[in-house]
């Protein structure tokens, strides 16, 4: 099963994710990244606009 990870160390709090999920799943509150894993379908189109890889999709025992 795969999971979405977020690193908050690498993350530049810019929100280009937040605008680009389909299903709505990620938002920000002001300099953290929310994830509502119950939206999420593990897309990974925010991994890939993410500009310094701060969140991608690994399979759940790699969490």
């Amino acid at each position: 099963m795969k999971t979405l990870v977020h690193d908050r160390k690498v993350c530049l709090a810019c929100a280009g994710c937040v605008g680009t999920c389909p299903k709505m799943a990620l938002d920000m509150f002001g300099l953290d990244l929310q994830i509502d894993y119950e939206k999420c379908i593990k897309c990974g189109i925010c991994s890939k606009t993410c500009p310094v890889g701060a969140l991608k999709i690994v399979e759940a025992d790699d969490a």
